[in-house]
């Protein structure tokens, strides 16, 4: 008896489901791009419990004929493609005609639709059960589109038993909204949930106002825009400063022809850009919109048409990522606190004690209250912090991050870090610089600074081949690990070029000849190891920028002035100075924050003068 057969037409059918319907939210992605393929000016998107129970699309777009409305749900009917030839260049969000008959195989599905222009007198309804077509009738309808799904993977039930709660679907299906509302701005824009409106937007000409529209004016505050081109392929969208940080990737939204996607190229890509301005656990805010030719792009490489193949894929990388740099670059802000002091009963001492061996400026509070309000400030990532639990006689300050009290809010939003206005004051605990300007007050991270100013300076003469060295008068020998020194053989060529002259010795061990200038100070026999450590994956995918970009790191924090190193005003002056030369000087390479603000605005406020 042969082995092989054809399985039936209805355990196909839920298969087949099972690749395109993953949750409700799949269902409403797939409800929704039919309705804008349609050319509808408005859709609207009525659920209930998370979509499990109810999903409901209704658009004004061109509408069908019975008879269309009837094919519509036999498998592979489509009216966006007519020849193979159109797989190459496909300019619509569907195409495959798959969606329709496999959400009907796996719920109970009623169709209204009218197409207004083909003089038909009435709409026409279909009502399929579990793929069964149960009846199709005439209707009172107008023009337009609506689709009702009722008690989705009824039929199914392990498929129905790994849904996750109402409140999880529903986040889903609210961002999947969230995310055509971004890439359409000229539709309007509805969700509703058990009764409850979420979403409604009306029609707009830009990105910037649908931005606005979804997330308000203190998200918006916090992107600056990016644009690019490199041949036929286009770059525009908006992306957030580094102060801006996420513990998800739920605000990175990427569009390819107006396609939502999830693809690793651009994830690579944005992640690159931020590596040296936020820690490696922070997600930015990035909304990316790709113009690309269609038949430079495959969009027919996964079921849920999610994922999609570039025929330049380094193009499209390396644009993306010179972007966001160049914005960044453009748009530089510093990390701002409030500070208000609670008045206390026994209010603290803030003494100035110039005694010879002190610190130019010492700043102390009474102990209950000296770990709270300075050192909290510089807990990393910055959150925002809870209030103290108040004493019997003291209470303590709070310093809480505040978006509108960033340095260059609003008229100065863009004016980069300068040095010429800033007047130091001296050190803290010899470790931050402190100084005022005519805006406020300012502290000053002294090793990151340093480290910031480092790294553009080994990084910058890197990519441009010009690496100053400093030959060594007695050569270091390091001994290497086997592993390291197995990686050294195809690394070698890569540190000469980058300062590092680094020659074997016999076995593992090897003599440094020569190194960076601008890092010459450092402790190289462990800085070789440590990048040899943190080369390793990037070596394996032969990422020449990334290996030097490694290096660069290593070299500028194992370089840079240490905490508790006191500087004179000529050394302080020198380093404002540097850092106000860089493109990012806010935040060092690792994404920790450089200046913290004080506004005097707000120092003004918390004396009681305003």
């Amino acid at each position: 008896m042969s082995k092989i057969r054809v399985l039936p037409e209805v355990l196909a059918n839920k298969i087949a489901a099972g690749e395109i319907v993953e949750r409700p939210a799949s269902v409403v992605k797939e409800l929704l791009e039919n309705s804008i393929d349609a050319g509808s000016r408005a859709v609207q998107v009525y659920v209930e419990s998370g979509g499990k129970k109810l999903i409901r699309v209704l658009d004004d777009g061109e509408g069908m004929i019975q008879d269309d409305a009837i094919l519509a749900f036999e498998h592979h009917s489509t009216s966006k493609l007519r020849t193979a030839d159109d797989l190459s260049a496909i300019a619509t969000l569907g195409f495959r005609g798959e969606a329709l008959p496999s959400i009907a195989s796996v719920s109970h599905l009623t169709l209204k639709t009218r197409q207004c222009d083909a003089g038909a007198a009435a709409g026409t309804e279909v009502d399929i059960q579990g793929g069964t077509m149960r009846s199709v009738k005439p209707i009172a309808w107008d023009r337009g589109t609506e689709v009702t799904i009722r008690n989705l993977f009824f039929n199914v039930p392990a498929r129905r038993k790994f849904l996750r709660s109402h409140e999880t679907e529903l986040g889903h299906i609210t961002r999947l909204v969230t995310h055509y509302a971004l890439a359409y701005p000229e539709l309007r824009c509805y969700l509703e949930s058990d009764g409850r409106k979420l979403i409604d937007v009306v029609p707009v000409k830009t990105v910037r106002e649908r931005v606005y529209q979804l997330f308000g004016e203190d998200f918006l505050a916090g992107l600056v825009e990016i644009s690019g081109r490199a041949e036929s392929t286009e770059v525009h969208g908006f992306t957030s400063v580094p102060r801006e940080q996420r513990t998800n990737p739920y605000s990175l939204f990427y569009y390819v022809n107006r396609r939502m996607i999830r693809d690793r190229v651009i994830m690579s890509a944005v992640r690159q850009a931020y590596q040296n301005c936020i820690p490696a656990s922070a997600y930015p805010v990035s909304l990316v919109f790709l113009t690309i030719p269609h038949e430079q792009v495959d969009v027919n490489a996964h079921p849920a048409k999610t994922e999609i193949r570039f025929r330049q894929q380094s193009l499209v990388h390396d644009l993306v990522r010179d972007s966001i740099v160049e914005a960044l670059t453009r748009a530089r802000s510093v990390a701002g606190y409030e500070f208000r002091p609670a008045y206390p009963a026994v209010g603290p001492r803030f003494d100035i004690d110039n005694a010879p061996g002190d610190s130019p400026l010492n700043l102390t509070v009474p102990p209950v209250a000296a770990r709270d309000p300075f050192q909290s400030a510089f807990d990393y990532p910055f959150r925002e912090l809870a209030q103290t639990p108040a004493l019997p006689t003291v209470e303590h300050e709070s310093m809480q991050l505040r978006g509108d009290m960033l340095w260059g809010a609003d008229s100065d939003a863009v004016a980069p870090f300068r040095s010429g206005g800033v007047r130091i004051l001296g050190q803290i605990q010899e470790s931050y610089i402190i100084a005022a300007d005519t805006n406020g007050l300012l502290i000053i991270d002294q090793h990151v600074a340093h480290e910031r100013v480092l790294y553009e300076k080994l990084a910058g003469g890197m990519r441009r081949g010009g690496v100053e060295t400093q030959g060594l008068l007695v050569p270091l020998s390091v001994e290497l690990a086997p592993h390291q020194a197995a990686l050294l053989n195809t690394l070698a060529p890569e540190l000469v070029r980058n300062g590092l002259e680094v020659e074997r010795f016999g076995g593992n061990a090897v003599l440094i000849r020569s190194v960076p200038l601008a890092a010459k100070e450092c402790d190289w026999r462990q800085l070789l190891t440590e990048i040899l450590d943190g080369l390793e994956r990037e070596e394996r995918t032969l990422d020449v920028d990334r290996i030097r970009d490694r290096m660069a790191v290593s070299m500028a924090c194992r370089a840079a002035i240490k905490v508790h190193t006191p500087l004179s005003l000529e050394k302080m002056q020198w380093l404002l100075d540097e850092l106000s030369k860089t493109k990012i000087p806010t935040n060092c390479p690792h994404g920790r924050p450089i200046i913290l603000r004080f506004s005097l605005y707000e120092i003004e406020r918390n004396f009681g003068r305003i």
